[in-house]
């Protein structure tokens, strides 16, 4: 069987202007309006064409080589269309689908769903991971500025409305969440 260089001519380490050369030269000497319409030169100007397409687009000329440089891999690509085909990923006929035959992209998926976790943990960690990272860091639960209040010798959040707070303006604390007073007025 020829492979897309044999059919213009040209190496496998071909650059992108000789194979573009090469097929404008089998295009003029096989297209059907230069060399007339004989189904020997429709079907070799379509295969031509079809080598072109592939080996003139970088993308499709290393996947093109990289096919032809793994031995079985066009049979698990057939398999894996004719499996997609049917609408099947497996089945009966034992065929796998594309994941299964290109270990790679499961590697690829695996990478980037463990990535998604990650990241989703880090962007909506609970309130109660917090307030325990904090604990393990000052012994308490949460802190906030709180200011001793010397009439009654408790801890009271400020409320600058409040005219024992006008008259002192004390300074602010940081004080264990459960150990303040909040009077309502």
């Amino acid at each position: 069987m020829r492979n897309h260089y044999d059919i213009l001519g040209v190496s496998n380490s071909a650059t992108h202007d000789e194979i573009k050369a090469a097929y404008r030269k089998l295009c003029m000497q096989t297209h059907p309006d230069v060399a007339g319409t004989q189904s020997s030169n429709a079907e070799k100007f379509k295969s031509i064409s079809e080598a072109y397409s592939v080996l003139g687009n970088h993308k499709e000329r290393r996947r093109y080589d990289f096919d032809v440089s793994t031995p079985g891999i066009q049979e698990l690509r057939k398999r894996a269309a004719a499996a997609a085909r049917a609408g099947g990923s497996g089945g009966a006929g034992g065929s796998g689908s594309f994941a299964a035959a290109l270990p790679r992209n499961l590697f690829i998926g695996g990478v980037i769903g463990f990535a998604g976790v990650t990241l989703l943990r880090m962007m909506w960690s609970s309130k109660e991971e917090e307030d325990g990272a904090l604990m393990s860091k000052t012994g308490h639960k949460k802190l906030v500025e709180a200011w001793k209040n010397p009439g009654t010798g408790r801890w009271e959040t400020p409320r600058p409305w409040d005219s024992d707070y006008q008259k002192l303006q004390p300074t602010l604390q940081l004080v264990p969440r459960d150990e303040v007073h909040d009077a309502k007025n």
